[in-house]
């Protein structure tokens, strides 16, 4: 994994859905997805409404939001 800053402290905009392609401002599932691969020490941020997310991951895998 590269050794990169959490994301909580370099995202302050959220991002479009990568999935719609709508805004997520306003969002309660808003969800920041991180893209990595071995031996390369850049890292694809994604942003998602956890509600589409579901709708295209495959059986057994789901994304849930839990407020803090």
């Amino acid at each position: 994994m590269p050794n990169v800053a959490s994301p909580a402290n370099i995202m302050f905009e959220r991002l479009l859905c990568c999935i719609c392609g709508q805004s997520t401002a306003d969002s309660d599932d808003y969800v920041l997805l991180g893209i990595s691969a071995p031996g390369i020490p850049t890292e694809q941020w994604l942003g998602a409404h956890a509600e589409h997310l579901n709708g295209l991951l495959a059986r057994g895998f789901s994304v849930e939001v839990h407020k803090m």
